[in-house]
């Protein structure tokens, strides 16, 4: 009996050992991990929204804490005045699982100047074809003040053929990214103004 109690006060050493261990290396790791995730996951994703390399826009991050999350925004400023945000949303209910996508709002002009796939789980050949320009173009110049929605919902979106569930899962991310913006817009750009 003693061998077994033993056996397991070793084990349960190493295990809280190592559980504390990893803790520690993910805490250490966690701001490289970050900036990581923003060049090669969300990287091209902006390069494509502000038409510009990435580097040049990853420093311009805030993190705004909203009621259940933390969401990332980017921004770029002309004449030192915030002009377009691309805030990261998830549009749930995929046909594969959630989209993580981008959507960039030009704060002067109250439009969107598009949305960009961050990533997806989508059947390639048929959800997947949410990254294809024909569909993601849609988006450009669609005023922000007014939801999106999809063509068999009165809307202006064209799902793509055999793919309506991923198709509406981008609208509906694209819908709480524009509440998003007009519920957090006064705090988004107070915490660009402290950086």
């Amino acid at each position: 009996m003693s061998d077994i109690v033993r056996m397991v006060v070793v084990l349960s050493l190493i295990a809280g050992f190592s559980s504390a261990a990893l803790t520690v290396a993910n805490i250490k790791l966690g701001p490289q991990i970050e900036k990581q995730t923003d060049l090669y996951v969300r990287g091209p994703a902006l390069e494509r929204l502000f038409k510009r390399p990435a580097e040049e826009v990853l420093g311009n991050k805030v993190i705004i804490h909203a009621v259940d999350q933390d969401i990332p925004v980017f921004f770029t400023k002309v004449d030192g005045v915030v002009s377009i945000l691309a805030i990261e949303a998830v549009g749930k209910g995929g046909f594969g699982g959630d989209l993580k996508i981008m959507v960039g709002v030009d704060l002067n002009a109250g439009r969107m100047i598009g949305m960009e796939v961050v990533s997806h789980s989508e059947t390639p050949g048929l959800g997947a074809r949410i990254v294809e320009i024909s569909f993601r173009k849609q988006w450009q110049g669609l005023p922000t003040d007014t939801p999106i929605a999809l063509t068999t919902a009165g809307g202006t979106i064209d799902s793509i053929s055999g793919a309506s569930t991923t198709s509406g899962a981008a609208v509906r991310g694209t819908n709480d990214a524009l509440v998003f913006v007009r519920d957090y817009k006064d705090e988004i750009l107070k915490s660009i103004s402290e950086l």
